[in-house]
């Protein structure tokens, strides 16, 4: 390839990655939550909390280095064998290499049970449409695969695929029972690293085989030649394995069982044999997962009536409330974790967890595992004057309402909508007078610091934050009945004041996303002095979710600038230093962390040694994760 023409291709990949920066800004923006829990060895991201887009991907360090495979199954969701069989390996622990696990791609198809609510989604990766509903999820996934080094795809496919042609069910026509790849050889144009895609499928195919004893379910290896203008399948361009290969130059495969396998059981346990057999190939050391398929059972419902403290209400009871009055159910009390969804039959949509919906008639709340519906609670109108209400047994109602005493239940108001104080897109927010002694505002330790907040001004602080309330501060005399309300925040259970002083809020877990302000560009919570009804004086915390825009690296002594997901060469056994980061919209990172591979990087600048694989460098604040780049290793 001419150097014209490889300056095109670069140019082309740089504008895709440009994308998924914008993509991921537009996330933040529009407020749809990505909350992490992080441990030590493992990180848990959900998307769009609580609609039936809910995506939640885990990510599982291993104790020693080794390359990073993404699982990824429900991208069709009607196909089971997949998204139950990656649901397994959330929990592993890892002794060497890292996963990525997105259990269920397409959680509305999957509730529905349907191949694609909005359309195939595994067909969307090439080019999708602006105001296409999978949007955000398909560039999420992209940016996920531009972490990993494998990307494995878990379907159901019809029938038997066979080399030759042995019958209907059984012929090079039909999908189950094979791993599939797109070419037998690919080289990639911006890297030239050559990828043995056959190689290793057969290699694979012949330690699954090992664990399937009637030979009419053995697996074969397919290749679809997907980039031949002879091949059969050149829809299967615009797949998510097909875009993992020639866009990020990483071996993808389809991993696919039959429909037609006897039982449920047997399609995980294949894909579990497919899965483990590619760690292996790859040196991930795993522990077998083990397959769970006891039926749901629902022991509760959390439910929050017009913003009060919940109650927890057993499958089978009635939930008698007012007309009008608002339902919002919190939690759902099950012997699964994952998977979960309810719907309020009549409002909403299919997952109207954690949504506030006004009653206006009778209905019944279900609650599903994936397509299962597995318990219900009703909920109907109280008689007229009827007397303060109790929980009853199964069966029985269940009333809340005026004239309630759950230990004194603490009632928040509607967040006070303030348009002058709501930042415009581009507006900076105002800075926090650090010097200040004698103001109308408040005093906060913010991660341990004191941090002094003048009233209307507003405090921009990552998700990681940990904020305790101190005190107030005012040039007048305030009563003894002031207290200080963070909106959102329940800071003592039950205590019907609000006062959140003197107790500490983590604002990526303990903040109540309804409270946010509207029409702000990150989550923005009010911080109030109130006497009663009335607020004195008011100040807000902006809550944001740091984006990684590009990182420099100085690899064997030589400066390189690397945008959010981009892939560069690095010899095995070179220093790697991280110089610095430039985030989405000039945010800062006080400290970054970085990993290599998975393992931290050392000492000041933070310093690692290029493995001998492809390694992602990602960059964290806190235990937050900003973003990733990928080296790949060149001897």
């Amino acid at each position: 390839m001419g150097s014209f023409g490889l300056n095109r291709l670069l140019i082309k990949y740089f504008k895709a990655f440009l994308l998924t920066i914008i993509i991921a800004l537009s996330l933040v923006w529009s407020n749809i939550s990505a909350v992490a829990f992080v441990g030590q060895d493992r990180q848990h991201i959900v998307y769009f909390e609580g609609t039936p887009q809910e995506l939640e991907i885990y990510k599982i360090y291993g104790r020693q280095e080794g390359p990073t495979i993404m699982i990824m199954g429900g991208i069709q969701g009607d196909e089971p064998g997949g998204f139950l069989s990656a649901d397994l390996y959330v929990d592993l622990s890892l002794q060497r290499g890292n996963l990525i696990v997105v259990p269920r791609a397409n959680f509305r198809s999957i509730i529905s049970f349907d191949r694609g609510y909005e359309g195939d989604m595994n067909r969307k990766f090439a080019d999708i449409k602006k105001l296409d509903p999978d949007r955000g999820t398909v560039e999420i996934i992209k940016n996920l695969m531009a972490e990993s080094d494998l990307f494995l795809n878990l379907h159901d496919g019809s029938g038997f695929f066979r080399p030759v042609w042995e019958s209907d069910m059984a012929n090079p026509n039909r999908y189950g029972q094979c791993v599939i790849a797109d070419a037998e050889v690919y080289v990639h144009p911006v890297t030239g690293r050559v990828l043995h895609l056959g190689q290793e499928a057969r290699r694979v195919v012949e330690m699954i085989n090992k664990g399937i004893p009637e030979e009419k379910y053995k697996f074969h290896f397919s290749n679809h030649d997907t980039l031949s203008e002879s091949s059969k399948h050149k829809e299967q361009r615009t797949s998510a394995s097909y875009y993992a290969l020639t866009r990020l130059g990483i071996p993808a495969f389809g991993l696919e069982t039959s429909k037609q396998l006897p039982s449920l059981e047997m399609k995980v346990r294949q894909h579990n044999l497919a899965v483990n057999a590619f760690m292996e190939l790859y040196g991930v050391i795993v522990e077998q997962p083990r397959v769970n398929l006891t039926p749901p059972t629902l022991n509760y419902l959390v439910i929050s009536v017009n913003g009060e403290l919940p109650v927890a209400v057993s499958d089978g009871q009635t939930l008698l409330v007012a007309p009008g009055d608002t339902v919002e159910v919190i939690h759902v009390g099950a012997n699964y974790d994952r998977g979960l969804s309810v719907d309020v039959l009549g409002l909403g949509s299919l997952n109207d967890i954690r949504l506030p919906l006004a009653i206006q008639k009778p209905t019944t709340i279900i609650a599903r595992r994936d397509n299962i519906s597995f318990g219900q609670v009703k909920v109907d109108f109280s008689p007229a004057g009827s007397p303060s209400p109790r929980l009853g047994k199964t069966g029985s109602p269940l009333t809340v309402g005026a004239g309630l005493d759950l230990s004194q239940p603490q009632s928040r108001p509607d967040p006070v909508q303030d348009p002058a104080r709501q930042p415009r897109e581009g507006q900076e927010p105002e800075t926090v007078d650090q010097t200040a002694e004698e103001f109308d505002g408040f005093v906060l330790e913010v991660n341990g610091q004191t941090q002094f907040l003048k009233a209307n001004q507003t405090l921009t602080l990552p998700k990681s934050a940990v904020v305790k309330m101190v005190a107030l501060k005012s040039r007048r005399k305030l009563s003894k009945n002031v207290v200080m309300n963070l909106r959102g925040f329940i800071g003592r259970p039950g205590d019907a004041t609000g006062n959140d002083l003197g107790t500490t809020a983590r604002l990526g877990k303990d903040l109540m996303s309804r409270f946010a302000l509207k029409g702000t560009l990150a989550p923005t919570y009010q911080l109030g002095a109130e006497e009663g009804k009335n607020t004195l004086f008011k100040a807000y915390l902006a809550v944001t979710t740091p984006i990684l825009k590009a990182v420099t690296l100085e690899i064997d002594g030589q400066k390189k600038v690397m945008t959010l997901g981009s892939r560069a060469k690095a010899k095995v056994g070179a220093k790697v230093v991280a110089q610095e980061i430039e985030l989405v919209g000039g945010q800062k990172i006080v400290k970054p962390r970085y990993t290599l591979g998975g393992r931290p990087l050392t000492g000041a600048p933070p310093t690692a040694i290029m493995p001998d694989f492809a390694a992602a460098l990602a960059v964290f604040s806190d235990q937050e994760l900003a973003g990733k780049v990928v080296l790949v290793p060149v001897e």
